[in-house]
């Protein structure tokens, strides 16, 4: 029977003999202090370059947009947003992201601490408070642990890479090879279903995600894969029952929710992702586009109430944000909220005085309240300085060919 070190053997995986200090570290830590703290160790130790995150997503949103090569990754265990297993967990199944060898610090360890940190596949574990002299062997040894040829992560990543590339004939063989040796792991089968995918099989992709959830009924990425997949064929109702399940399965990880309404926005089904989203206003989630994605869709579906409610909650986290503001004035303009909307426009203005939305909307809102010379006013100005914004051109001829009671103040 073939086993995880002869595929390792197999597909020549290499054992790195030290850790590499001129790749990144990835430090995630809610705690400011204790994050500063695990950076100053790091870098009395020499290493070179070490990224700092308040919380698991975070650290996500970045690995996303980096070609950076990781060291490893020291990750706290409780966090607010994202918590360290979920993160983990997120990493290995995500096609897109690299890992290498990950620590996680625990406060007050117990029995049930440690199981659940095995369970989750942690290469080591780091006891809160520790010092420099704490961390070394502890690095070490996650490291061993994660380079050693038993790890069928190394072979994961390996197939990850390979898919990547657009190697996916190497990517299938070491799936294959995986769910030979692992017969009750989803993973792998679901693995092989995004290379059907990607090979436009779709018939062969339904069946490996019947048998992902055969072998596994609880693995969450079966039903997110799917889930993606449904979308991109259009088949709402599916994806939408897919990323149900995933959010059921693993209720507190916010990218499920953040992917959902991604892909449902795409599609311009805004009902769909906004019932989605409400799930994390019920399980008292918060990350930090949960209220930007409420805001959009209720804007879109033009229930102007809640979009305010939202766009006000989004501003509370990105206060300059004009996009934001814009539509707060909009939405207060639909509710008859005339003063309102013009503080919201005119706080754009002030940010951005050549920001044509807002100019153009307080014009048409300045005649909604009756002050049509003013709006003409207001268009002369811009049309002179923007004489290519034709829009704004069409609305001030509309204004002055308006009856004579249209134009009175």
């Amino acid at each position: 029977m073939v086993e995880i070190r002869d595929l390792i053997k197999e597909y020549q995986i290499k054992f790195p003999k030290n850790i590499d200090q001129n790749k990144t570290v990835v430090i995630i830590e809610d705690q400011t202090d204790m994050r500063m703290i695990i950076a100053h160790h790091l870098g009395k130790l020499g290493f070179k370059t070490v990224k700092q995150f308040s919380h698991g997503l975070e650290a996500i949103e970045w690995l996303r947009n980096t070609e950076a090569s990781i060291s490893f990754t020291i990750c706290d265990h409780e966090m607010p947003v994202m918590n360290g297993f979920d993160f983990l967990q997120e990493v290995k199944a995500d096609m897109s992201l690299r890992r290498g060898p990950f620590a996680i610090t625990i406060d007050n360890p117990n029995r049930e601490k440690i199981m659940l940190a095995t369970e989750n596949g942690v290469d080591g574990v780091l006891v809160k408070p520790f010092t420099l002299k704490d961390i070394v062997p502890k690095l070490k040894q996650a490291f061993q642990v994660y380079h050693n040829p038993n790890n069928p992560e190394l072979l994961y990543e390996a197939a990850k890479i390979a898919f990547a590339s657009g190697d996916t004939g190497k990517a299938k063989a070491i799936y294959e090879g995986l769910s030979k040796v692992t017969e009750k792991a989803a993973r792998p089968i679901v693995g092989l279903a995004c290379i059907a995918i990607k090979e436009k099989k779709d018939s062969e992709a339904e069946a490996l995600f019947a048998q992902a959830k055969e072998r596994n009924p609880a693995y969450v990425h079966t039903f997110v894969e799917r889930g993606t997949y449904y979308a991109s064929k259009g088949d709402v109702a599916k994806a939408v029952d897919e990323f149900k399940t995933a959010i059921e399965l693993s209720p507190l990880n916010p990218v499920r929710y953040e992917k959902a309404a991604e892909l449902l926005f795409e599609l311009k089904r805004y009902p769909e992702a906004i019932e989605l989203l409400n799930i994390a206003l019920v399980k008292e989630l918060n990350f930090p586009s949960l209220h930007h994605h409420l805001s959009q869709g209720y804007y879109k579906i033009k229930d102007y109430k809640k979009a305010i409610k939202h766009i006000r909650s989004a501003l509370n986290q990105e206060p300059e944000n004009v996009a934001y503001l814009n539509q707060l004035g909009v939405s207060l303009k639909e509710i008859n909220m005339f003063d309102d909307a013009l503080k919201a426009y005119n706080s754009v203005i002030k940010l951005e005085p050549d920001n044509r939305a807002a100019l153009y909307n307080k014009a048409v809102l300045l005649k909604a309240k009756g002050s049509m010379p003013e709006a003409i006013k207001l268009l002369e100005k811009v049309v002179t300085k923007m004489p290519d914004f034709k829009e704004a051109a069409s609305k001030l001829e509309e204004f002055r060919s308006a009856k004579p009671e249209d134009k009175a103040s």
